[in-house]
């Protein structure tokens, strides 16, 4: 695996574990910042009682390491703490992928802690051990330099959580809490959750394209809850179109040379351009999206089809004996498709009418804009 995914999987990581801790402990004394001080900083206006991880202090930092942590490792990540002001009076947290094969506060690390920091006198001065080692070590004993960091060994939380894990906790704790609402439609809520998590990558996207630290706070991270309710629910499907269509352009480029699809093939029949076949299985591929939210709670999509196959019938009807593959497509794709909770626009409308070509429909409703035999 190369450096470059490594490095991508260890941002994914931190992202989730970020989004975890801001889900679980919201509310209005406290805001989560992002690639601050600290991979993860915790700060709170006002007295904490309910979030074990900060206690009662006015500062948590957060260490969030993928992969395995060696001493070398956690040497580094102490260092960077020691180097925090009023880190007497902050906590700390480290959280990793994988359990730890040492003890934090047995002596041997310690000592290899004191070790790595000692080394930092042959370090450049912008290295975390050169500048522990000159606020600590230039200045005092060897056991008084043990001892700080005993002391604040002693008090950091470490913990390991899986990505697969963090990304449960996330998706169960937005469902418990904040998709209370649907209620019929369960793929609804995995939607909402993954809407959500879209929005706070989105964010943090956007801080880091301006060099910036993101901050969360609790009225934010309700706005854009506010937003995803309004967008996914039991009775309304509604998605950042142009967002997702760059998403899933490069999915429908890679099915047009399919000619085992029959939706690529009926698409050929209308227009044999790359461009057009393309085009149009991104609206499909939209529809399948709204689809898996909602073939399963009840008569919606059902309804949606019959409604899509009678448009394909009427248009048949009012069509000149031969018609041609294209105007067959023209007449179908312009009649309006009912529905109160699917977005009517001809992104959706044309992705149904491509889908009733494909295998994957019933056979009862399957359209044809042509004979593939011409």
């Amino acid at each position: 695996m190369s450096d470059g995914i490594i490095s991508q999987y260890g941002f994914l990581f931190q992202r989730l574990v970020f989004l975890d801790i801001a889900i679980s402990h919201a509310s209005m004394e406290r805001f989560f910042t992002y690639e601050g001080v600290e991979d993860i900083d915790v700060s709170q206006s006002g007295n904490v009682e309910d979030l074990a991880m900060v206690a009662q202090s006015k500062e948590c930092y957060i260490q969030v390491k993928s992969g395995t942590v060696n001493k070398t490792c956690w040497a580094k990540v102490l260092g960077n703490w020691l180097l925090v002001d009023g880190y007497e009076n902050s906590t700390f947290t480290l959280v990793c992928e994988n359990e730890l094969d040492f003890d934090i506060s047995e002596s041997s690390t310690i000592d290899a802690v004191y070790s790595y920091f000692d080394g930092g006198k042959t370090m450049k001065k912008s290295s975390i051990a050169r500048r522990v080692y000159d606020k600590f070590i230039l200045n005092n004993d060897e056991a008084s330099v043990k001892q700080i960091i005993t002391n604040l060994s002693n008090k950091c939380e470490v913990y390991a959580i899986s990505l697969d894990e963090v990304s449960a906790r996330i998706s169960q704790k937005v469902s418990d809490t904040y998709c209370k609402d649907i209620k019929v439609y369960d793929k609804a809520k995995s939607i909402r959750v993954q809407r959500l998590i879209e929005y706070f990558m989105t964010e943090i996207d956007s801080a880091i394209k301006n060099k910036k630290a993101y901050t969360l706070t609790f009225p934010k991270m309700m706005e854009l809850i506010g937003r995803v309710t309004l967008e996914i629910s039991d009775n309304k499907y509604t998605v950042d179109i142009t967002a997702i269509k760059k998403r899933k352009q490069k999915e429908a480029e890679d099915l047009v040379s399919n000619s085992g699809i029959r939706e690529v093939r009926q698409l050929k029949l209308v227009k044999d351009d790359p461009g057009f076949v393309a085009g149009e299985l991104v609206k499909e591929l939209l529809y399948k999206d709204f689809r898996e939210v909602y073939v399963d709670g009840g008569v919606v999509v059902s309804n949606i089809e019959d409604n899509a196959y009678t448009n394909y019938q009427d248009a048949l009807l009012e069509l000149d004996d031969s018609p041609s593959a294209r105007q067959v497509f023209m007449q179908t794709t312009r009649k309006e498709i009912e529905s109160s909770i699917m977005d009517n626009s001809p992104i959706y409308r044309n992705g149904c009418y491509v889908y009733l070509t494909g295998e994957e429909a019933e056979s009862s409703k399957k359209i044809s804009w042509g004979d593939e035999d011409e």
